[in-house]
Order: structure tokens, then sequence, then C-alpha cells
């Protein structure tokens, strides 16, 4: 009868109505975006057994360190004035183990921990064995000490040079590649030591002394229960307060940042912060493009070439005991103990020509020099990343020491790091699983309105029948004998 089909017309149109009311419900109030969200700003939060307490205290991607160090292949020359010329050594690969422990939760959403890390050598990344293979580079010790005496007078810099030669301290020196990175013992610290212990606290020096199966000191962060922006945020290290900033994620890529992760929701247009103790100060990196790691869009933040330009390190007071006169380097020599360390990216990239003209063997590379980090945007957790750092020398002659000779001042290039990681297959696939899920969420109003759209063409069709029922009460159409409904 006529009736029972109306009767379906309209229940169908009832819940074609229903699907488009839901519909309109759902995304006019962005129900399932917000539901989405708030599940990944919980997820940030670092509570009590946790997943992500869990990544924070073990990270579970691979992190590598890669050592490539300047070998100085005319030193007798540079002394008599001579463009310094190095070449390049490396890589020496290290895969970093990294684990938090004294892990302390407290009531005021703040969390302290102590980051311990040990370095493995592999071979198998590494272009040869550093026990065995040796460089010549400048003596660090040495250069400490005559930074020291720049201000001493002639009869106090003479001795002192004479000493120098009786200890067999020199501007360069030749040791392995073991001894340069993780210490051997100088004859020079060795006396200080011996003298003033106070002053000369360890007769050894290496560039990695000591850092090998430590930690490097106390962070308090923040857990986020109060805000989820401040989710990892570093708010002291060392008892020091951080003048920001975000540390980096969960994987802990890189080196310095020691741990949290980068808040969720992350946009193009902001800036993303990494705090760096072993340059003492944060970095701030800007979004450069999409890119995409083992099926997963990332956006890609860069270092900006102006993090190094005069007029910012001028602004920022990186410039203490000189004015900065080249773009590209960064005097940290105040969180060095005075030493004049200056820090750039590899070759001098993005640097002034100068540096670059100053010593042979400089070949400055975008694609091999440059910082970045590939962040998945949902999440904010990092699925790829490089941190590329060089470490340079400013050394002069001194008059009165004669181990200086005529050497031109110049900024040396020792060492150049490039500490990377790439999110491990197992991460991806859980990373590309819950970014699905999150996706088909969030198509869910999408299909209930499809499913609207085709309730109410059937709904239609249905009336457009009955219509031609009543017109022809002999034709009984197909979808009527579906529905089991008779046409008189």
């Amino acid at each position: 009868m006529m009736t029972r089909l109306r009767n379906k017309i309209a229940v169908i149109g009832v819940f074609a109505l229903g699907c488009f009311i839901t519909f309109v419900v759902l995304t006019v109030n962005d129900v399932l975006k917000n539901i989405v969200e708030d599940q990944i700003k919980e997820h940030t939060k670092l509570k009590l057994n946790s997943e992500a307490l869990k990544n924070w205290k073990d990270p579970p991607v691979p992190v590598y360190m890669q050592f490539f160090l300047f070998h100085i292949e005319n030193s007798e020359e540079i002394l008599q004035g001579k463009q310094a010329i190095v070449k390049e050594v490396g890589p020496y690969t290290y895969k970093e183990h990294r684990h938090r422990s004294n892990v302390t939760l407290y009531d005021n959403a703040t969390i302290t921990s102590t980051m311990h890390k040990s370095f493995v050598f592999q071979r198998n990344m590494s272009v040869g064995d550093p026990r065995v293979d040796h460089i010549t580079t400048v003596n660090i010790p040495f250069v400490a000490v005559l930074q020291s005496l720049k201000q001493s007078g002639m009869a106090q810099k003479m001795f002192l040079s004479i000493l120098f030669s009786l200890k067999s301290s020199a501007m360069f020196q030749t040791h392995s590649v073991e001894e340069f990175l993780w210490g051997y013992e100088d004859p020079l610290l060795k006396l200080g030591h011996k003298l003033l212990p106070s002053v000369f606290p360890d007769s050894r020096f290496g560039l990695f002394y000591g850092a090998n199966g430590t930690d490097d000191g106390v962070y308090l962060c923040s857990t986020g229960k109060k805000d989820y922006m401040d989710s990892n945020k570093i708010i002291t290290w060392n008892g020091q307060k951080s003048l920001t900033w975000w540390a980096s994620n969960t994987s802990n890529m890189i080196n310095g940042t020691d741990g949290a992760s980068f808040h969720p929701l992350i946009k193009k247009n902001e800036a993303l912060y990494i705090f760096a103790p072993d340059i003492c100060r944060s970095l701030h990196l800007i979004f450069e493009k999409d890119v995409h790691v083992k099926g997963i869009s990332a956006y890609r933040f860069i270092v900006p070439k102006e993090m190094f330009a005069i007029d910012y390190l001028n602004k920022e007071g990186f410039c203490p005991a000189m004015n900065c006169q080249l773009s590209g380097v960064l005097n940290i020599s105040i969180c060095k103990q005075g030493v004049p360390i200056f820090i750039s990216s590899p070759h001098f990239y993005g640097g002034d020509q100068k540096l670059v003209r100053d010593i042979g063997g400089m070949k400055p590379n975008m694609k091999t020099d440059r910082t970045f980090l590939d962040i998945e945007p949902m999440t904010g957790f990092p699925i790829r990343a490089a941190k590329r750092m060089q470490l340079n020398l400013h050394i002069e002659a001194v008059d009165y020491i004669a181990q200086t000779g005529r050497m031109r001042t110049m900024i040396l290039p020792v060492i150049f790091l490039n500490e990377h990681a790439v999110i491990d297959d197992k991460s991806a696939v859980k990373l590309k699983w819950a970014l699905q899920i999150m996706k088909i969420v969030l198509y869910i109003p999408y299909v209930i309105l499809g499913a609207g759209i085709l309730l109410l063409l059937i709904s239609l069709s249905l009336a457009f029948v009955m219509c031609s029922c009543k017109k022809n009460k002999e034709y009984t159409p197909v979808i009527l004998k579906v529905l089991n409904i008779k046409s008189h």
C-alpha cells in the first residue's frame, strides 16, 4: 500500500535530516577536531606511568654523533704568517645512548631529572679507527693560557715562553683522534694542576673529556599539566633560569636540548626554540618547507642565517671581548672560561666570505652544513633532525711568546659535529597508524554528510516512484519489489 511507502519515505527522510543536523553540529563546533586535539595535548603531558614519560626517560629513536676534524697541513707555514690550510678528516661516528634518571614529579606540575649520556663507536659508519688515526690541530690548552697572558708584561711573557719550551707546549700538536676527542694528559695542564689545583682542576684535556658516561646537570621542566603549551618547557638548568625555551622532543634528536617534546599542533608561521646548554643559549628555528620522511608529512624548520648576523650578535651580547666584524660566527668564550671559542655552521656556511677565504680547504654546502628539524605538525613529534655545528678558535700572535711566531689573526676551524637522527621504522609505523586514526575520526562528519545525502536521494527516489505508481497502477517498479511494497 502507498501508506507503507509514505511511512518508509518519512523514516528515511528523518534519518537524512538527522545526518545533516549531526554534520552541522560536528563541523560548526569542531567537536571531533577538539576531541582529537585534546587527546594529543593530553598525550604530551608527562604523567606517572604514561607512554610520554617512558619515551622521555628512554628515547626510542637512535641518535648518532659524527665528528669531522680539521687536520692542519702547514703548521710551520702558519707560524710564518702564511694562510692556514686544513683537510677535513671524518666522519668518526658514535651512537648516543641516553637515559634520564633521578626523575621526580611534583604537585606543582614540574619534573626534575638528569640526563646520562654515553657514546659507542660505530666502525662501519666511520672512515677509520680513532685510536690509530692521528691529526694535527691547534693546542687549545695553550691558546687558553695565551688568552690569559694578553694583558701581562714583557718579562712575564718571556718567562712563560721559556716555560712553554721546557714543557714542549706549542701552538699546534698531533694526537690520535680518540685522544683529541675524549682526553689526554697535557704537560701544561699537568704543571698547572700541580702548582695551582684551584685554577687547573684537571691535568687532562679533550674536546669531550668527561662527557662520556656522565650527565650534564639537573633539568627542571614543566609537565604540561596546567597548560599543554608548557609541556616539557625547561624552567631551570643546573639551577639557572632558562631564558626560554622548548627542549627537543622525546627522541632527543638534538644534542644539548636533552629532552622534552615540542608542543603539538604546530603552525608554519611560528618559531620553534631549542635550548642548547653547550653554547649557553637557545636557538630559534623558522619554517622552510614541507617534507616527507618514511611516508610521514612534516614541516622542516631551520636555523636562519640572521642568527649569526653582526647586528643580531651585537644586540644579543655575543661580542664581549671584541666587536664582531664578521657575520657567521658566534663568540661563546663567556661560557667557556674565557677560551676564545667561536661556533659557526660547518665550513662557515652562510657566513662572511672572508672566513672562507682565510682558511684553505673550506667548501660550504647547504645540503651538508645546515641544521634542520623535521616535525610532524599534528603531534609535534620530530621525525628527522640534524644539528651541525663547527667549533673554531680565535688565534693571534702574542708579543714575546716565541711559540706564536708571526701568524695571522684568524678564526681557525677545529672540528664540526653532525648529530642526527631519523625516526626508526617501528616508531614510524606506529606514528602513521595514529595519524591515520586521527584522520579517520576527523572525516566522520563528512561520512555522516555523505550518508545523509544518500538517504535524501533514496527518499526523493521513493517519492518519485510513489507519484509514478499513482499515475500507472499497473506498473510496479523494481525498487518497490525490493522494499516489498505493493503498488495496489
